[in-house]
């Protein structure tokens, strides 16, 4: 197993650490420790007033010691997870480190067609911030990489995946999706609880398809558990929240739709940030276009 886990060098980035370390623990693998470190850098002549930098003198400056700073760090982040892998005696699990310069986002997008890792491992902001892990650009990059991302929010206590929810909208990628959920989770053994918000004039078709969608997993092959449940509401983001909160949810999951991003996930019921409004971790999946 291969993971990309993407960081701005925070501290909070260290509650990542973990679920990757997790993730090899058994079948062993590669960690691609990621950094960009000029997503802010401008260069050329409108960069800044009047000649000051006719000779690119003080941008090349600053270049150069954003470039050697980010090196010390990684060189730093790197040793404490091979320290940490260590610690646990843990001899199948490599670390390489990838630090370029260049926009954050396309940097990552880029990585991730070369490397085609099994899963993207990344933090998130609140809204307000100016940084990668912000809201915003976390929401547009989901959208573009071809694999699995997971997103952990800042400040987030590390627990185990066990208690999973997965949203549908009853999409031809759902089945594909839920088995890679069980792949990726393997570890943890989850229990998916995959539900659909409806309204009471929808309930008879409704109701068919998730049965459908429950009839395809009793024929199959998994550890862990599976639930499907209808949920009868006109508040969904209410909803999702207090289910969350009765079944101790550990991680959300949803196929991340890129035209408007979530405006047409559950038929609008659910907003493109209650998702991160819950504050758990993300694992998200890229829309399968048939």
């Amino acid at each position: 197993m291969k993971i990309i886990l993407s960081t701005d060098f925070s501290e909070d980035n260290k509650v990542l650490l973990p679920y990757a370390i997790d993730f090899l623990r058994n079948a062993g693998g590669e960690i691609i420790i990621f950094h960009a470190y000029m997503d802010n850098i401008c260069i050329g002549s409108n960069c800044y007033p009047g000649n000051m930098d006719s000779d690119n003198y003080f941008t090349t400056e600053i270049m150069i010691e954003l470039e050697k700073n980010s090196q010390k760090i990684m060189k730093e982040k790197t040793e404490f997870l091979v320290n940490l892998i260590n610690e646990e005696g843990l001899d199948n699990i490599s670390i390489r480190p990838v630090l370029v310069s260049g926009n954050p986002e396309e940097e990552l997008i880029e990585l991730s067609k070369a490397e085609n890792p099994d899963l993207i491992l990344m933090g998130t902001r609140g809204k307000g911030g100016k940084s990668f892990l912000e809201g915003s650009l976390v929401k547009s990059v989901m959208t573009k990489c071809d694999v699995p991302m997971l997103f952990i929010p800042e400040g987030y206590n590390w627990r185990k995946s066990n208690e999973v929810v997965y949203t549908t909208n009853f999409n031809d990628g759902d089945v594909a999706t839920i088995d890679s959920i069980f792949n990726i989770l393997k570890p943890y053994k989850p229990h998916i609880h995959v539900i659909h918000f409806v309204e009471e004039s929808d309930r008879p078709r409704e109701a068919v398809l998730m049965d459908e969608l429950e009839s395809t997993f009793k024929k199959k092959e998994y550890e862990g558990e599976i639930h499907f449940q209808l949920i009868y509401t006109d508040n969904a983001p209410l909803a999702l929240k207090l289910f969350c909160e009765r079944n101790d949810i550990s991680l959300s999951s949803f196929i991340a739709h890129h035209k408007g991003l979530f405006d047409f996930l559950i038929k609008e019921k659910v907003d493109k940030d209650d998702f991160l409004n819950l504050n758990i971790p993300m694992l998200t999946f890229k829309e399968i276009h048939n």
